[in-house]
């Protein structure tokens, strides 16, 4: 904290809008380019999608420019853990699901451990209207909750800029990693809600409702006791991430661990620096 008093907080208080203001400039970049401010994977969208499970390093490039001449819209990913590697090929919802794994067995990569999954294009459609409801309906209720219990226009707008930030960088961080979204990103995305205004209601109470010591000293101590939480999370999500096995438990632990890193600077340097600058106005001390 000495190194954030020796700059200052309101300095400080920039850096993450910054970092929110290029976020939102590469999502409408992707818009332009694409037509859609994020690419969806295919239960949110339709099409169909081959999961292989493998211990090799495989070129995901070279593969999906091998597949794209077979059967035109490929798109190959592949994810690292530690009881395996996964490679995860979408397609069009129309490919014969044997011939894709004939072409793919060419290539020299073993399909015997393979998943298949094919979901048509309204019923994805379908998917990603609920789930943009969901996350909506969460996120008003969120902002509700936060004004009952602070009742103070500037410490609330704080708190729920800070979730909206969140998510909104952590899809921006999604899309540069080549990583579409999918029902189980939008689950995380929902959990980053919680994780987000967990530090920040804890920030928001130390700093404005308590009175022990002064107002740097409280914020010193919401800073330890915030930055402690994250810290056990995201070893955790981390643990998560190389264990599992499963497609949905890596993403949803992707989403949370960028989401985390993203709510570090935009609690301890925006959030922080707003009601720091609203408590001395109102002389809070």
């Amino acid at each position: 904290m000495n190194l954030y008093e020796k700059i200052g907080y309101k300095k400080l208080t920039v850096i993450p809008l910054i970092f929110l203001a290029l976020c939102l400039g590469f999502l409408f970049y992707h818009y332009q380019q694409t037509g859609e401010f994020f690419s969806k994977s295919i239960d949110l969208r339709g099409g169909a999608q081959l999961t292989i499970d493998t211990n090799r390093q495989v070129d995901a490039s070279d593969l999906e420019a091998y597949l794209k001449a077979k059967f035109g819209d490929v798109r190959v990913r592949t994810t690292v853990g530690i009881n395996g590697n996964s490679v995860l090929i979408r397609v069009d919802e129309h490919v014969d699901k044997e011939k894709l794994l004939e072409e793919i067995e060419k290539y020299g990569l073993d399909t015997s451990h393979h998943s298949f999954e094919k979901i048509g294009a309204s019923l994805g459609k379908s998917f990603f209207a609920q789930s943009t409801t969901a996350l909506v309906v969460a996120f008003i209720f969120m902002g509700l909750v936060v004004f009952v219990i602070f009742r103070n226009f500037v410490p609330s707008i704080a708190v729920i800029w800070c979730a909206f930030s969140d998510i909104v960088c952590t899809i921006a961080v999604m899309q540069m990693l080549d990583m579409p979204l999918s029902l189980a990103s939008f689950a995380g995305l929902l959990l980053v809600l919680g994780y987000s205004i967990d530090t920040d209601i804890l920030l928001t109470t130390r700093v404005i409702k308590r009175r022990e010591g002064n107002i740097k000293e409280r914020c010193k101590n919401a800073f330890k006791t915030g930055i402690t939480m994250t810290l056990t999370s995201l070893v955790a999500f981390t643990s998560l991430y190389l264990v599992s096995g499963a497609t949905a438990l890596r993403e949803i632990a992707t989403v949370l661990i960028i989401a985390l890193l993203i709510d570090v600077p935009n609690t301890w340097l925006t959030n922080l620096g707003i009601l720091r600058w609203w408590a001395e106005k109102r002389g809070i001390k």
